[in-house]
């Protein structure tokens, strides 16, 4: 339903448009995106105490693919700078059976009877500043330094084992969560007529630290994260429709006396998007 409904307002306001003259002067920028991401590699992992957690891959827990919706925000300034605000929501599904039990979390669930990882959370927020490194009649490079925050409450909703003395069958990472700085690259080459090829790089790489947070003792935390966004956008009045893909890895690590918390990402996918500059 999501799917069709921003699928048909992209649809509708592209036709009502039309290919009209662009704005020249902008303030600011809402806009809405569907990606659907298809899952080529990644695991997740929670010790709880002395019980190891299973290290189960994505693709084993029936994850595919899955959609994410963007919302986006952007405030325009002078010298080609801005500050954008991004929320993603990331719809998560898979179910799977396996031949046994599975620990997690420090719980004891009963694979055969099967896992549903559906009643997951995931949601990032960034702040993006971008400012102009270079500019030429046709081609504009610039930088962006960002802030993003990664939430995921990770569920294998199962039916419990008979020896399991726990009953979490979640675990929280956004509960250690914390902002983790992005520095990135958009290159924006312009086709004439309003038409232009774009492309984005971006990640960070921060090494484990002790955290201020404590469970048991000081909690240890390390997070990488790296994107490449190719992208073909045409102006039409005040509006911008994009259509793409993006290649997108994510690794978060979480330890303590207590638990370790693994989860690592790799998907692929396409998306359509559309802004409107006011």
């Amino acid at each position: 339903m999501m799917k069709t409904i921003l699928l048909t307002s992209i649809v509708l306001i592209s036709y009502v448009v039309g290919y009209g003259q662009v704005s020249k002067r902008r303030k600011f920028s809402i806009g809405a995106q569907y990606n659907h991401e298809f899952v080529l590699d990644g695991y997740v992992r929670v010790r709880e105490w002395e019980v190891e957690g299973d290290k189960l891959k994505l693709k084993d827990l029936g994850m595919t693919s899955y959609p994410v919706l963007r919302l986006t925000a952007e405030k325009y300034f002078r010298k080609s700078k801005s500050l954008t605000v991004t929320y993603d929501d990331y719809y998560m599904r898979g179910k799977a059976v396996f031949t046994g039990d599975i620990a997690y979390n420090g719980t004891i669930i009963n694979g055969t009877k099967g896992i549903d990882v559906s009643p997951t959370r995931y949601f990032r927020v960034s702040a993006i500043y971008k400012g102009l490194l270079l500019r030429r009649p046709r081609f504009e490079l610039n930088y962006t330094v960002a802030l993003v925050l990664d939430y995921i409450t990770f569920y294998l909703d199962g039916e419990l084992s008979p020896v399991s003395t726990r009953d979490e069958v979640f675990e929280k990472f956004g509960r250690q969560a914390l902002p983790y700085p992005v520095l990135g690259l958009q290159g924006k080459a312009n086709m004439g007529n309003y038409n232009y090829l774009n492309v984005e790089v971006s990640g960070t790489y921060i090494p484990r630290f002790e955290s201020f947070y404590t469970e048991r003792g000081h909690v240890y935390l390390d997070y990488s994260n790296f994107q490449v966004d190719l992208s073909y956008s045409r102006t039409m009045s005040a509006f911008e429709l994009t259509i793409g893909a993006n290649l997108r890895y994510m690794h978060l690590f979480q330890e303590s006396l207590e638990d370790t918390n693994i989860i690592n990402t790799l998907t692929a996918g396409p998306y359509i998007g559309i802004d409107y500059n006011f």
